[in-house]
């Protein structure tokens, strides 16, 4: 009787977590040999291998580095394109995943930051909706009482006489769905591709000299001065601003480093590119070292913590 009465713990609940990764900016290109597509490939094997095993793969947008046409009929005629190399990658990944689209998403041609915008986003949207088979441009998934929110930041907003590229935007009907899904007050992470117009993410490598982020005019920053986005702030700020207290985390790309932020206590959290990473952050020497531009988050479903459970594996550029 003793002994059954000694651990105090045995009739305790124990905490249950939910784990999932965050990967971004691909850059997936037409040759499976690419550079770009190996690291992915590599990453993909890492995430199906990991122990304790995550339940859900974020991808924050920039999935191919260009795709030639909008017309579906293209891809019946042309094979080898970065788009059935996204789709023979995301068929080995042996766990569930949500995507979202990036800018890059969205070319046609060109590189580095000189790009040829589709003159169609609804059809470029339309195609890569449909053979991706992703919810819409954005949607929520809920998954163990979390909310996680696909998010789009390539609609332009009509009070702003610009369409987004390199800056960002979520356009009035994304931003009101947005409202509304959050009414319910469930804990939510919101994952999506141009990062918020907050300090680390503003000064963080060559994004410092350049309109990069979804616009805040309450940021006062330099780089902004003179420029259409000088006075604009994107009405998500005021939904993100109001939720903060259900957010659990949000998760951005476009930037190609770790940086973290925060915006009214909410984290704000930064990925490394898989394919094109500054850094080329990663694990490991010679024959077992690895790829690590990923982060690993988990939330404890008892009282609502979030932890980068990787974070000792890379540097946070701010």
């Amino acid at each position: 009787d003793d002994a059954a009465g000694d651990d105090d713990s045995a009739g305790e609940a124990q905490d249950e977590f939910v784990r999932f990764a965050v990967i971004t900016d691909a850059h997936l290109k037409p040759d499976e040999t690419h550079t770009n597509n190996l690291v992915m490939a590599q990453t993909i094997e890492i995430l199906n291998a990991m122990d304790p095993p995550i339940e859900l793969v974020l991808l924050t947008g920039d999935l191919l580095d260009e795709l030639p046409s909008d017309d579906p009929a293209y891809y019946e005629d042309n094979g080898g394109t970065a788009l059935d190399q996204i789709e023979a990658l995301l068929a080995g990944l042996e766990i569930p995943w949500l995507a979202v689209l990036g800018n890059h998403d969205y070319y046609q041609s060109g590189g580095g930051l000189l790009n040829d915008l589709t003159d169609d986003l609804p059809a470029r949207e339309a195609l890569l909706v449909d053979r991706l088979g992703l919810p819409g441009l954005w949607y929520r998934h809920d998954h163990r009482g979390i909310a996680f929110y696909g998010l789009n930041t390539m609609q332009p907003h009509p009070d702003a006489g610009w369409i987004p590229e390199s800056v960002g935007s979520f356009g009035p009907d994304q931003v009101a769905w947005l409202q509304q899904q959050l009414s319910d007050g469930a804990p939510a992470v919101l994952f999506f591709h141009h990062p918020l117009a907050l300090d680390n993410a503003v000064e963080a490598g060559f994004s410092a000299g350049m309109a990069f982020e979804v616009p805040r005019a309450e940021g006062d920053y330099d780089k902004y001065s003179g420029t259409e986005f000088e006075d604009w702030t994107d009405p998500i700020y005021a939904v993100l601003e109001q939720h903060a207290a259900q957010i659990l985390a949000i998760f951005v790309g476009h930037g190609h480093w770790f940086v973290r932020d925060e915006l009214d206590g909410v984290p704000v959290m930064m990925t490394d590119s898989t394919g094109n990473s500054p850094l080329q952050t990663s694990t490991g020497e010679g024959d077992d070292e690895q790829p690590m531009r990923y982060q690993v988050g988990e939330v404890n479903l008892t009282d609502g913590e979030l932890t980068i459970l990787n974070e000792d594996l890379f540097t946070y550029n701010l």
